[in-house]
């Protein structure tokens, strides 16, 4: 029976893809016609960035379309249209008459390809246009019919009733109407039409549900006459909006005004309804509203703090994010800021003279216009007590000095966005959740974790102590926008998000904190249920399949995990604490890591090893060990990679592994670094003058990489000391790579003429980690650990041959390291590496005097 139901599942998942694409098929010649029109319309009018960029994302869901439904041919034609709009958007130009003309070339291409598909005039549809003017037959103060086309309305409407064309523009937005077939649908289609909306005009609602599922449209309106199915379109639709991201507008024009007809609007979704008398005008009034771009007032924050340059602070950070920020440094015009400013929030000190931010929080709350007016303190404040009276005074958050920027615009933004919810007609409960994921808004997560950390303060000592969030962040984020432009990315991660939604269902609540990060509270798991949860959620969405650009993918996240027990004053810090232990949990193997509290005897273990750093910094406490990187087809070529050491008061030697975690926390990584480059430039520059030529590897830090003045300092070292940049080679991991690669990129073109080349560490073979190798200069990879162990199966084996096969087309070298027996090594012989590098060859250690001639493999 399980088989039975799966292979039945497989084949309505068949049947529905079939039915997608018999959909799109009938349609995709039509949206092709409209796509050379609006470019003849650029070329005949003048084209603007504004219209290039949206044409552009309308090509670009043509192509993944017809990919994903194997349209080959029609496919590679998109896709060539595709990349030369994407071209000139890159190059921030607009297409002169030539190029025009090339870009309408590749339509007719696409036209001509669908034309000889072999499914075509299976597939064709038949559609009538009314002719030019149709519906002015029904308007008695009309002209005369023309057989010449009508010209595009460049100053007054069209409608004739004074508005502006200019203020109509649609920016080729695209509508579906299910028509009454009556004088005021043709009206209003000719006036859409006059407007500039891509308007699909059709008759039946299998045909508008066939047409919504092959390519979604911004805006549905539906005419009263099919009230019947206005719910089965608005089931419709938000299947299409679950499948492919987005909002889609639905505006039904009723029949009559009563209860029933209001109850079926209701149940469909729809976001707008008319009733009649209805005319033209008033449908395109309403149909400008829905899609008119959402603007919103900035927010306004009056900060009231008598310290200048705190004051200065918070003013740039919130003014950089966007918002309106006032100052008011006396505590006692307070009243008269806030009656001139009308501020959305006050920022207040706690600590003032004259008067404490408590005392002027309880004035203030004595008007009735500014009782609503959130109220939070930002201040250094740790006594509980203060704290208390001060939200006992009105207060509505607490934030703690010193903070980060992001975590103070963060908890502004957000505590303004809910009281604007609250006083939006429907109240809070209407926007609790994301229409598109299923998700909660952040706002209210926020509020429900603050509200859990207030009933974990209260049994913070007693043993029933539970519950904590989640932060969840999908991998590679930058990789993935360039890879599939902002549109299909945003859409794959609302996509991503409802999965997210779905798997936690009735156990946990979620919301989108960021672009690529979403926080789930988990109120009642204790450890253990936490990590089971991060875990499995983790690994549901490496299996899932999603679908961008036309491509299937799987994502990779990490699960950074904090318990609400350890006395988090705020969903702030608790926030910013598990997106720290996400960041961890990036670097190692699980990708899952739960922050534990530091203990008492950590803290101060870590305070000494600091000052220890800081000490071999200055008089060179600091080791390096050597271990030969040699070639499997032999060579004369010496070779080492650099590893870093310090030993501690008892003469243990510990290990880089144990050094950097802390060094980085302390700030001294760049400091380190440094000291590690001049070391092993000091050790060529020493070699050289002995008669020896060699290369060492060295490991760097993204930090030490992105610092600014980083390739001037490593370039006039390497002058100072009269070597020759092809002597080092600056090592890196995969995952810093993935996330930093803008700065790998500008560091490795600054180093490029002085011969410096850059390995990528931990490579494992996937679509990001490749985009990495075609897009950043590189000289060598090193292989995850993962292909070099004893137990290497055929997939990776199968992998690691096109790893070494990729890398090769590139010009790059690949290194097996940390290999410990001959099976490794007889499999990466097998699969073509380059070098090899462990324990089988040669121990690390202090010497540099390996034979490389005598080395057999």
């Amino acid at each position: 029976m399980e088989i039975q139901g799966k292979n039945d599942m497989i084949q309505t998942s068949s049947s529905q893809h079939d039915e997608y694409r018999l959909a799109f098929m009938r349609h995709l010649p039509k949206r092709v016609e409209a796509v050379e029109r609006r470019i003849q319309r650029y070329r005949a009018e003048g084209w603007d960035t504004s219209g290039l960029s949206l044409l552009n994302d309308d090509v670009q869901r043509l192509a993944g379309a017809s990919g994903r439904y194997d349209l080959v041919e029609p496919s590679q034609h998109l896709h060539a249209l595709e990349s030369a709009l994407g071209d000139h958007l890159a190059r921030k130009t607009l297409p002169d008459p030539t190029q025009t003309d090339r870009l309408l070339g590749f339509t007719a291409a696409i036209t001509a390809s669908l034309a000889a598909h072999p499914d075509a005039h299976e597939h064709s549809a038949h559609s009538e246009k009314a002719p030019e003017k149709y519906w002015q037959r029904w308007v008695g103060d009309a002209a005369p019919a023309s057989d010449e086309p009508e010209p595009i309305a460049t100053g007054a409407s069209a409608a004739g009733d004074g508005t502006n064309a200019t203020e109509m523009t649609s920016s080729s937005q695209r509508v579906y109407h299910l028509s009454d077939g009556d004088a005021l649908s043709f009206e209003l289609d000719q006036r859409m039409e006059t407007s500039g909306y891509e308007l699909e005009p059709v008759e039946t609602h299998e045909e508008l549900i066939e047409l919504l599922m092959a390519l979604p449209p911004q805006l549905l309106i539906v005419g009263a006459s099919h009230a019947g199915a206005l719910e089965a379109i608005g089931a419709a639709r938000r299947d299409v909006q679950k499948r492919f991201g987005g909002r889609i507008q639905l505006l039904f024009l009723a029949g009559q005004d009563n209860l029933a007809t209001r109850l079926t609007a209701r149940r469909a979704g729809a976001n707008a309804v008319l009733f009649p008398p209805l005319t033209a005008a008033d449908v395109l009034k309403q149909v400008q509203t829905l899609l008119a771009p959402v603007v919103e007032e900035k927010v306004r924050v009056l900060i009231v703090e008598d310290d200048r340059a705190q004051a200065l602070f918070a003013q740039s950070v919130l003014n950089n994010a966007g918002m309106l920020a006032e100052v008011q440094q006396d505590p006692m015009l307070v009243l008269e800021s806030l009656e001139s400013f009308g501020p959305d929030l006050v920022l207040m000190d706690l600590h003032m003279p004259q008067a404490n931010g408590a005392e002027l929080t309880a004035l203030i709350r004595e008007h009735p216009e500014f009782l609503r007016t959130p109220i939070v303190f930002l201040s250094g404040e740790s006594d509980p007590d203060a704290r208390n009276d001060a939200i006992d005074a009105g207060g509505d958050d607490f934030l703690t000095k010193p903070i980060r920027p992001k975590h103070l615009i963060t908890a502004v933004q957000n505590r303004v966005r809910r009281v604007r919810a609250l006083q939006q007609p429907g109240g809070p409960m209407m926007s609790a959740r994301d229409e598109a994921t299923g998700l909660f808004r952040r706002a209210y997560v926020l509020d429900l974790v603050n509200d859990a950390l207030g009933a974990a303060s209260d049994n913070r000592d007693g043993a029933a102590a539970s519950g904590g969030v989640l932060y969840f962040e999908i991998d590679g984020l930058q990789v993935l926008r360039e890879r599939l432009g902002l549109a299909a990315l945003e859409q794959l991660l609302v996509t991503a998000g409802g999965q997210l939604a779905t798997q936690i269902e009735g156990r946990a609540s979620a919301a989108r904190i960021s672009d690529s990060a979403f926080l789930i509270l988990a109120p009642d798991l204790d450890d253990s249920g936490l990590d089971a949860l991060g875990q499995e959620l983790r690994s549901n969405m490496m299996q899932h399949a999603f679908e961008a650009g036309g491509k299937s993918m799987r994502l990779r996240s990490s699960v950074g995990i904090c318990a609400l027990r350890h006395g988090f004053v705020d969903a702030s810090a608790l926030l910013n604490t598990a997106e720290r232990a996400c960041r961890d949990a990036r670097n190692s193997d699980r990708g899952v890591k739960r922050y534990e509290p530091p203990k008492e005897a950590e803290m101060a273990q870590e305070s000494v090893l600091v000052e220890w750093m800081r000490e071999a910094i200055t008089h060179n406490g600091f080791e390096l060990i050597y271990q030969p990187i040699v070639a499997v087809q032999g060579s004369q070529d010496a070779q080492y990679q650099t590893l870093l050491r310090m030993r501690d008061a008892s003469g243990k030697v510990m290990r880089a592994a144990d050094i950097l975690p802390i060094a980085e926390r302390a700030k001294l990584i760049v400091d380190i670094d440094r000291w590690v480059l001049t070391r092993v430039m000091s050790v060529l520059q020493q070699q050289r003058a002995s008669g020896r030529s060699m290369r060492l590897f060295v490991p760097q830090s993204t930090t030490t990489l992105a610092a600014p003045d980083q390739a001037a300092w490593l370039k006039s070292e390497l002058t100072a000391h009269e070597l020759p940049g092809s002597t080092l080679v600056l090592e890196t991991r995969l995952d810093d790579a993935l996330m930093f690669r803008p700065v790998l990129q500008v560091f490795a073109q600054a180093m490029a003429g002085d011969g410096v080349r850059l390995c990528l560490g931990q490579f494992e073979n996937t679509p990001e980690a490749n985009e990495v190798l075609a897009q950043v200069p590189l000289g060598f990879i090193k292989l995850a650990h993962k292909y070099v162990s004893g137990t290497v199966t055929q997939g990776l084996r199968d992998d690691l041959r096109e790893i070494i096969d990729h890398a090769h087309k590139l010009d790059l070298q690949v290194i097996g390291h940390r290999v410990e027996d001959a099976t490794a090594a007889a499999a990466l012989w097998m699969g073509g590496i380059d070098y090899i590098q462990g324990n089988l060859v040669q121990g690390a250690g202090g010497s540099l005097d390996f034979d490389f001639n005598a080395a057999v493999l």
